[in-house]
């Protein structure tokens, strides 16, 4: 089977750790499937990184992983938080040329994507255009977040409705998108892994933290991510300054990067954290376990999520957590092994860290909760094998112009790749 993996969620040059579970998934995939990935990089991004990583990603738009896995980066224009409605027709412009490119060299039999718009809709698209099977994995605020506004919310059930399978991490989300009006047998709760060789418990926690230079005898508190809105930084200061209020000692290392980086620094020195809150600035992934071994507690205080790599991470190493209740986090904080309260409530959030640093749970209320990535890529590929095309079977004798697919006697004969037909596929007209 040959898979094309869409998304602009996976390493690039520009952001080495964006993405992480999607290049994890790839290799899952890849053990059993031919993988072929394209991921849009942000012209913005491009913009802001370094001048020797605008050099290498101009020169590398084309590489191959450590994997042997065939990565394409398009660079991706867009207006930025302006005209979002027009942005798969964005999306379609800026990766026409590397879906060109892996048409003529690799069709795909399956097309996955992740996140519903524009890549789910892109995705749907490309795989109408190959004669594939398309599926689109939703992460959580786009089908929990975007459909607040009307405009948006067409583009989401636009993508859905074009996908053959939704794969929804959690149960939450698959309650939403059928309540968007997406039949239900469409849409299957698919589990995201956990490298279960990068994230175990520790042996002694306390060398574990002289390893990260932690030397300090309060309790140890972490957050890892993108310093984005949605991840509610700005909410968890807020717990930080009331428990200092309250004399409760605790150190919060905030393990991660993102563009409101420099507005919480300014915020804890405008609260007098810093000898409360450290920056520890971003970690490569195979670094992140230690970090949820050296804490006593992982902290998420998001205001949307899925079902967070984050926490089920943190649980593999052993680390219990308090996260804001959203999406389907509830489904791994039974037994004690998380703490939810409603979010925005930093008031709130610090009870619960302190709550939570009495009451730790057992070391096996903390097991099991997620199953590995090769594990996790089967059960995707289970979900994708019914939905492969069988053109001997589906195709009648006729031309179907908006594709550009000439079928007779249920084979496909010929799909043209001209220009005007691949833009044609690609913009859904």
């Amino acid at each position: 089977m040959n898979t094309l993996l869409i998304t602009n969620e996976f390493p690039n040059p520009c952001e080495p750790t964006k993405g992480l579970f999607n290049w994890h998934l790839a290799r899952g995939l890849a053990r059993r499937s031919r993988v072929e990935v394209i991921s849009p990089v942000a012209w913005t991004d491009e913009w802001r990184a370094s001048r020797d990583v605008r050099k290498r990603l101009a020169n590398d738009r084309h590489s191959v992983t450590e994997d042997g896995i065939p990565v394409h980066y398009p660079r991706y224009w867009f207006v930025p938080k302006a005209m979002r409605r027009f942005y798969g027709a964005f999306y379609a412009a800026s990766v026409r040329s590397s879906v060109k490119r892996v048409l003529e060299c690799n069709r795909p039999d399956f097309v996955l994507s992740y996140w519903a718009h524009p890549d789910g809709l892109i995705g749907a698209r490309v795989a109408r255009r190959a004669g594939a099977a398309s599926a689109v994995i939703v992460g959580g605020s786009d089908v929990l977040l975007l459909p607040r506004d009307k405009t948006r919310r067409r583009c989401v059930l636009k993508s859905l409705e074009a996908n053959d399978a939704i794969l929804t991490v959690n149960i939450h989300l698959k309650s939403a998108v059928e309540a968007m009006g997406i039949a239900a047998e469409k849409v299957h709760v698919w589990h995201q892994g956990v490298d279960t060789e990068l994230f175990h418990p520790a042996t002694d926690k306390q060398q574990v933290r002289r390893s990260l230079g932690i030397e300090t005898d309060a309790p140890t508190l972490v957050w890892v991510g993108r310093m984005v809105h949605v991840k509610g930084l700005d909410v968890l200061v807020a717990a930080c300054s009331a428990l200092r209020e309250r004399n409760q000692e605790f150190r919060v290392h905030l393990v991660g990067d993102g563009p409101l980086r420099a507005s919480l620094e300014a915020e804890v020195a405008s609260r007098k954290l810093g000898a409360h809150v450290k920056f520890v600035g971003s970690k490569q992934h195979k670094e992140l376990g230690d970090w949820y071994r050296a804490a006593d507690l992982t902290l998420l205080p998001s205001r949307s999520e899925g079902l967070p790599n984050v926490l089920r991470e943190s649980l593999a190493c052993g680390t219990p957590f308090v996260a804001s209740r959203v999406g389907g986090i509830d489904e791994i904080a039974e037994g004690g092994a998380g703490m939810l309260v409603p979010p925005e409530r930093p008031e709130q959030l610090a009870d619960a860290i302190v709550r939570a640093l009495r009451e730790r749970p057992s070391d096996a209320v903390l097991k099991g909760k997620s199953p590995s990535w090769p594990e996790s890529a089967a059960r995707l590929l289970e979900i994708a094998r019914p939905l492969l095309r069988d053109t001997r079977a589906q195709c009648h004798p006729e031309r179907s112009e908006g594709s550009g697919v000439v079928a007779q006697g249920g084979q496909i004969l010929r799909c043209a790749q001209d220009d005007k037909t691949l833009d044609t596929a690609l913009h859904g007209s």
